[in-house]
This record gives structure tokens, C-alpha cells and sequence, in this order.
């Protein structure tokens, strides 16, 4: 391809982004403005126009998928052939950091073939070690003390860097520090190390070899990063010295969709930068491809309250498009059925996969996944598990079936050790053997066991704890107790529930729990519930319906990058968007919130539901619900307003005149 073929198609701005000369350069690309094709055009210029080589450009992008596309993207725009395309280094950050490593590990001390590990793996690690030391700590659990190491590591901190600023006890910051040491000396041991390193280690290899970096600073003449305003500490530096040996670095990012700080990224990074490069060009791409004007006034309305932000406004060329449609719910449930049945008005024909539905937590899509299973409707759940897939849900649900039936011997195996009772192998080869030898359940088992004397006393009595449970309940059960009481008991004397600390994750378990307690409340026949709640974990064949043809239910920061002609964001309101704990770090808090929801919006090329109900269903009663902050800031005249006004009517979720579809029963296998 020519170089004025690269440049075919393209506005004002993105042709100076693409054909900028060297030097710093960063593009704020709003959303929907053809950051991609900027992107692979600009790399294509450069090996074009340029004469610059394969080998001598660097890309760094934030996922595998978006660095795949960019490689082919470029390798299909220059017609490259296979050897040339495999020179370009396109890859995530972790990626680089990686290949940089494997060339110079034993400068560190390292075997090239140094393995890396997984979140998993580094929890497994560190259990080790605590087990080691006999270590155990209500908040500092193997999970956030791995997590914690990423965090530190990713904001460039070792143990020797920790402060009171990190960990407020001086006796907790001793006790982890030392902690951190001894897991950075086993995966030393081990020759291993966790994602954290793969950035980090590179900036020490630089630092202690500098002629190592000069290698790098001199082989790359161009570095190109995506994504930018997703940058953390460490990634920022180790892109800020690769590139300082020519100083030709491109960023491409966009302030206002900055919505991962808690996983470390710094938005900083892109509001300081012509603090760090002062002759820095900046090319604004405020061109929208993607939505209507009238979703676009709105997005734009809603962030220009940010203060923390380049100044930018999107606007397209395509129209205003149809308003946004606010709908105003009674309850959770009117809103969920509100969505099914607008997405069966618009999406009928089978083109499911037109339709979107946005929540800010992952609890939320409950009573969402059962009113499209009502009105028959296809979906998929992206960023998070369909509810009842949930380990929690399944835990619940398998005590529930053991209760109910006490021959469900998968529902046993499930929940023997959950929460842990140090039944061992061996034990439960004496239950299952038992119970063969009886031709009975796991249950029956246990209790000949227990009877027999086949175990020893502690086994036995914790073997026995756990047959009351389920005893108990099923005599409930069968004398017509309601289900969610049956849960609550089960939930409670099991030691499930004692098992939930306070941590943020738990949290999100007990609000799932809480969710599934709520639609027992529902339920009059817990034999269907319990077949349900089956074919609902079940997502069938992956192969058998086209992704076309499904709803997508997303959280608003899974749903980054996507797109879709209808998007339904639900549960406007505030403690849920603005998140509460959003709203307790202050306004920094509520910016990135704002961000989130603008990200939400731009994901509508046609339609935008913005959805929020009077009143949520909590704790088996109903609490007002008030509306978002942010519904306040969109412009009325971009909005069409719906929802009649509440009528008190037994929490049915009733509306008085709606004229909406009596719900399809049953229940699908998607």
C-alpha cells in the first residue's frame, strides 16, 4: 500500500495524528473517533513514508486481543509477509516486559526459562509461606496480601518501601513486609515471578545495567502506547525510558474513559504529560463514528462537570437520532421486566445481539438474567458469572438441595468441606465406600460412619455437626418452612456465613447471598426453583447460538471497548452510580464515577435506556431508592421521560394503565 493510500479517509485530525513528525505526541481519542485505525495508520505511515523498519517500532497495548488486531490490521494494510510481520514488537506491557527478560534474566539472576505465575499461583505461594510461619491475620489473608504485593509492585514499591501510608499498624507493616521479603525470596528460589515483576524487573536490569537499556533506547526509534490513560506507575516509567534514546513517543488515550484506578492506573499520567514533555504535539480526535448526537450532547454534558480532564467535546456529522429514553421504575423487578420487554419490542426478530444491559455491580444482574429467562430472550453475561454460576450461589444453593433431597450426592461433595471441616480424603473414601457397601446416598453413609465408629472422635463430630445441619433443615423443609428460611438456617448453623469476613470481596458474596434470599421470598415451588437454578448455570452450547443473537449483560468496566445499536444502563441511582464507597473518597471518587457512566453512555450508537427504580428490594423489604446525582446533569431536552408514578400495591412492582406484555413463562437453557 502507498502512503497516500494510508492516508485515504481520513478528517483533519486524524491525518495530523498520523503524519506527525517525531517527537513527543499524545492523541486524545474521545470515544468512537477511530483511535485504531489512527493507530495502525500511523505505524503504517512510519514504516512507509518513514523508512523506518519492522524492527525498530514499538507497540504497546494493554490486552493480547487489541495487540493481535493491531498486528493484523498492520500486516493486512502493508501487505507484509508473514517473516516481516513477525519482526514488529506489538504486544501488551507484559508481554514486552517478558521478551525483554527472557533475553537478560541472568543479569538478575534468573534462568531465561523463568516461569510466571497467575493470581492463583501467587496465592498458593504465599499460603506456603504463611503456613510456615504459622501466620494467620483476620484482614491480611493469603488473597490480599497477594493482591496487595501486585498493587505495590505495579506503584513501583518493594517491602523495603513500605510506610505507614500503605499499612497503618506499625506491627502489621513489620509482620507484612517481612512477609513480602520471604515471598520475593521463594519465587527467587523458584526462579518464578508474578506480573508485578515483569515491569519491574526490567527498569532494575536497567538501572544496574545501563548498557542493557541503551540496547533497547537505540533499537527503537518509535514508541507507540495504547490505551494510556490506563497507565500505572511502573508501566508509565518503563514506556518513559525505552523511548527516551530518540524521544519519538505517541500516546493514544482518552482522559475521560479512565476508570481503573483501582487497579493502579494513574490518571496523571495523561493530565501531566506536557509537564513531561514540553514540546509535546497534542491532536484532539473529537469526531464521534459511533453514536447520535443527542447520546452524545448528554455524554458530553455529564463529564464537562469533571475538573480533572482535558478539555474535549465530541460531536458527529450523523444527526441527532432519537432521544434518550429515562425510564422511572417502581422496583427492581418493573425495571427488569421494563428492559426484557423493550428488548423483545425492538430485538424480537432475533437480532438479540443489537441489545446491551450495563450495571454497575455484578449483584445487580440477577433479577435482569430471570426476566429475559421469563420473556424467553437469549443472553450472555461479559465481565463476571451469570449469577447462579457464582461459587457462593452454588454453595447456597447445593446446601439447599441436599435439604430438600438428601440423595443429591453432587450437592454432598460440594459442600462437605465448604466451609472447611478438615474431612479429609480418607474420610470421605470410608463415607463413599460405606455408602456402597449400603447402596445408599453420601448421607446415608455418613451417618453409618458416624454410627459405626469407622473415623475418629474429631472427624465424627464435625461429620455429625454437619448431618444435623442438613437434618434439621429438612424436617423444616418438609413441614412446609418457607425456602428462605430453610436457607438462613442452613447458612447460619453450616458456618457458611461465619466464613464471609468483612473484606470488600465478601462483601460482594453476602449481597449475592442476600439476592438469592430475595427471590426465594418469590418462590412458591422450591422444586422448580431448584431445577431452574440448574438449567440457569448451565450456558449449553457455546457453538449452538450465534453471539449475534444474544443480550449482553456487562459491568460498565467490562463493557470498555465495546459497542452495541441499544444500551440499557440500569440502576441509576445513588449508592449504586455513584457507587457508595465512590462516594466516601470524595470528589475524586465521583469523577471516576462520572467517567464510568460516560463510558456506559458512549457505548449506544442508536438507542440510550437510562433506568432507575423508586425503590430496591433489601433484606426482604423494600428501602427508597433515590436517583442518581448524575441523571441531574444531562441535558432534558435530549431525553424523553418515562415510567408512571408509584403506586403502593404490595411491592408487585405494579404500574397502574402499563400497557406492557403479561411475561412468557418458563425458564431457557442458553
Amino acid at each position: 500500500m502507498t502512503a497516500q493510500n494510508i492516508l485515504d479517509n481520513l478528517n483533519r485530525p486524524q491525518l495530523e495524528a498520523v503524519t506527525a513528525r517525531g517527537g513527543a505526541l499524545m492523541v486524545l481519542a474521545g470515544a468512537g473517533s477511530g483511535k485504531t485505525r489512527v493507530l495502525t495508520r500511523r505505524l503504517a505511515h512510519l514504516l512507509t513514508e518513514d523508512g523506518i523498519s519492522p524492527g525498530q517500532i514499538l507497540a504497546v497495548t494493554f490486552t493480547n486481543k487489541a495487540a493481535r488486531e493491531m498486528r493484523e490490521r498492520v500486516i493486512e494494510l502493508m501487505d507484509l509477509d508473514p517473516i516481516a510481520g513477525r519482526s514488529l514488537w506489538i504486544g501488551t506491557f507484559h508481554g514486552m516486559g517478558t521478551r525483554v527478560l527472557r533475553m537478560h534474566a541472568e543479569k538478575l539472576g534468573y534462568e531465561k526459562n523463568f516461569i510466571i505465575l497467575d493470581s492463583s499461583e501467587q496465592e498458593r505461594t504465599v499460603k506456603k509461606i504463611l503456613a510456615n510461619l504459622n501466620y494467620q491475620h483476620v484482614y491480611w489473608t493469603p488473597k490480599r496480601l497477594a493482591n496487595s504485593f501486585s498493587r505495590w509492585k505495579d506503584d513501583g514499591l518493594g517491602p523495603d518501601d513500605l510506610t505507614t501510608d500503605h499499612i497503618r499498624s506499625l506491627s502489621d507493616l513489620e509482620q507484612v513486609s517481612s512477609i513480602f521479603n520471604l515471598y520475593q525470596d521463594e519465587l527467587r528460589r523458584t526462579n518464578s515471578m508474578d506480573f508485578g515483576d515483569l515491569l519491574g524487573k526490567c527498569l532494575d536490569l536497567w538501572q544496574k545495567h545501563p548498557e542493557i537499556l541503551d540496547l533497547f533506547r537505540s533499537r527503537f526509534i518509535h514508541v507507540l502506547v495504547d490505551e494510556y490513560q490506563d497507565t500505572n506507575r511502573v508501566q508509565y516509567d518503563w514506556m518513559k525510558q525505552i523511548a527516551s534514546g530518540y524521544g519519538n513517543l505517541c500516546v493514544v488515550g482518552d482522559d475521560d474513559q479512565s476508570i481503573y484506578s483501582w487497579r493502579g492506573a494513574r490518571l496523571d499520567n495523561i493530565l501531566r504529560f506536557e509537564e513531561d514533555f514540553p514540546k509535546a504535539k497534542i491532536v484532539r480526535l473529537e469526531q464521534n463514528y459511533r453514536s447520535t448526537g443527542n447520546i452524545l450532547k448528554a455524554a458530553s454534558q455529564l463529564i464537562d462537570h469533571n475538573t480533572g480532564r482535558m478539555e474535549k467535546t465530541l460531536w458527529t456529522d450523523g444527526g441527532d437520532g432519537p432521544k434518550l429514553i429515562k425510564y422511572t421504575a417502581e422496583d427492581g423487578m418493573d425495571e427488569a421486566r421494563f428492559v426484557a420487554q423493550e428488548i423483545f419490542r425492538q430485538c424480537g426478530n432475533g437480532r438479540f445481539g443489537n441489545a446491551a444491559i450495563l450495571v454497575r455491580a455484578s449483584r445487580q444482574t440477577r433479577t435482569i438474567e430471570e426476566a429475559l429467562s421469563r420473556e424467553l430472550i437469549p443472553y450472555r453475561v461479559v465481565g463476571g458469572l451469570r449469577f447462579m454460576d457464582r461459587a457462593e450461589i452454588k454453595d447456597a444453593v447445593a446446601y439447599l438441595r441436599l435439604a430438600y433431597s438428601d440423595r443429591d450426592d453432587l450437592a454432598f461433595e460440594r459442600i462437605i468441606n465448604t466451609p472447611k471441616r478438615k474431612i479429609g480424603p480418607s474420610a470421605l473414601a470410608a463415607i463413599q465406600q460405606t455408602a456402597n457397601d449400603c447402596n445408599g446416598t453420601l448421607l446415608d453413609g455418613s451417618r453409618q460412619v458416624i454410627a459405626q465408629k469407622k473415623l475418629g472422635p474429631a472427624v465424627r463430630a464435625k461429620l455429625q455437626e454437619f448431618v444435623d445441619v442438613i437434618d434439621d433443615a429438612s424436617k423444616k423443609l418438609l413441614t412446609g418452612e418457607h425456602p428462605e428460611l430453610a436457607l438462613d438456617l442452613l447458612l447460619e448453623n453450616s458456618g457458611y456465613s461465619d466464613s464471609l469476613n468483612n473484606t470488600e470481596r465478601e462483601a460482594d458474596k453476602r449481597d449475592n447471598l442476600q439476592e438469592l434470599r430475595v427471590l426465594l421470598t418469590q418462590e412458591t415451588d422450591l422444586e422448580g426453583f431448584l431445577e431452574r437454578a440448574v438449567l440457569d448455570s448451565d450456558p449449553g452450547d457455546e457453538n449452538g447460538t450465534i453471539e449475534a443473537d444474544r443480550v449482553v449483560i456487562s459491568t460498565l468496566h467490562s463493557a470498555k471497548g465495546l459497542e452495541f445499536p441499544i444500551v440499557f444502563l440500569v440502576g441509576l441511582e445513588e449508592n449504586l452510580l455513584p457507587h457508595k464507597l465512590a462516594v466516601d473518597e470524595g470528589e475524586a471518587g465521583l469523577e471516576e464515577e462520572r467517567r464510568l457512566l460516560y463510558v456506559g453512555m458512549t457505548r449506544a450508537r442508536e438507542q440510550l435506556y437510562l433506568c432507575h427504580a423508586r425503590r430496591r428490594l433489601l433484606y426482604n423489604r423494600y428501602e427508597p431508592a433515590l436517583p442518581s446525582r448524575f441523571l441531574k446533569e444531562l441535558p432534558i431536552e435530549t431525553m424523553d421521560v418515562k415510567g408512571m408514578r408509584v403506586s403502593v400495591r404490595s411491592g408487585l412492582g405494579f404500574r397502574p394503565g402499563a400497557a406492557l406484555r403479561p411475561p412468557r413463562r418458563g425458564f431457557r437453557k442458553f
